[in-house]
């Protein structure tokens, strides 16, 4: 799928891209297009992307070392066995000095899950390597409150770095419409669907019933969309029990306010 709309994102990421350390926060709900959004900025420009897992510490240095050693086309560093994360900032800040680069840390969230000291090490490599080094920085992340909590509230420690922050929303129907060879009615019914998630819209096309896509693409157990709310209340609250109960109570009949409360005293 062809990249849509995001006008307004690409000009204040290019803006910050033209600034003395510009640090930006894009934040927000998992399929919205935040990497894409990203991948989009950084053509045609010097870039280390790093996209953060669930593994042990030692295997994400160990992979951002690979992503270092491939941009910068040092095959060592692919050997070397890094132990300390600012080792790490130094090679990128050190490559091409007199060249703007841009380091994107994408699912930051998972690196403060595996250690909770990473923002107060981010924090130290931006002050004393990255900042003055024409490196912009970019933290991306979908756990919502973990990037609240860890990139933006006053207690992390990186709080007052950001230049900026993004917090991605779906895409807007004019953008999606234009995009569409769809006639108008046909285009509303199927941003009714989709509500503008860029990830949605990749499996709906514009020549076939939508009633037949709803069919094989949400109401099909093989539906890439049939699990999609499992997934992303699993992986975006701290207690998806309590709302999986409420669907639940509701799927059940009981749509007034008393009678969910009453069904759930009941579980």
């Amino acid at each position: 799928m062809k990249f849509i709309g995001r006008k307004m994102e690409l000009e204040k990421l290019n803006a910050e891209y033209e600034r003395d350390g510009g640090f930006v926060v894009i934040y927000g709900r998992r399929r919205v297009g935040k990497t894409t959004l990203i991948k989009e900025f950084l053509k045609k420009k010097t870039a280390f992307y790093f996209l953060a897992t669930e593994e042990l510490e030692s295997q994400s240095m160990k992979r951002l070392a690979g992503v270092v050693a491939r941009m910068t086309k040092n095959s060592l560093l692919q050997k070397a066995v890094f132990t300390d994360w600012l080792d790490l900032f130094q090679v990128i800040a050190d490559y091409e000095p007199d060249k703007k680069k841009v380091l994107v840390i994408d699912e930051f969230p998972y690196l403060v899950k595996t250690n909770p000291a990473f923002p107060s090490i981010l924090q130290n490599a931006w002050d004393e390597i990255l900042k003055d080094s024409n490196v912009m920085l970019i933290l991306s992340g979908s756990l919502i409150g973990m990037m609240q909590k860890h990139a933006l509230s006053y207690d992390s420690p990186l709080y007052g770095r950001r230049t900026a922050q993004m917090r991605l929303a779906p895409l807007p129907f004019t953008d999606v419409y234009d995009a569409l060879a769809l006639p108008f009615d046909k285009a509303v019914e199927q941003y009714a669907v989709t509500g503008g998630v860029p990830k949605y819209l990749e499996f709906f096309e514009d020549g076939r019933d939508l009633v037949d896509q709803l069919k094989d693409v949400v109401l099909s157990k093989s539906g890439f969309l049939y699990e999609e709310p499992f997934f992303l209340l699993k992986s975006e609250s701290m207690t998806a029990v309590n709302y999986f109960s409420i669907i639940k109570a509701i799927a059940d009949g009981n749509h007034k306010l008393g009678k969910i409360a009453g069904a759930l005293e009941r579980v």
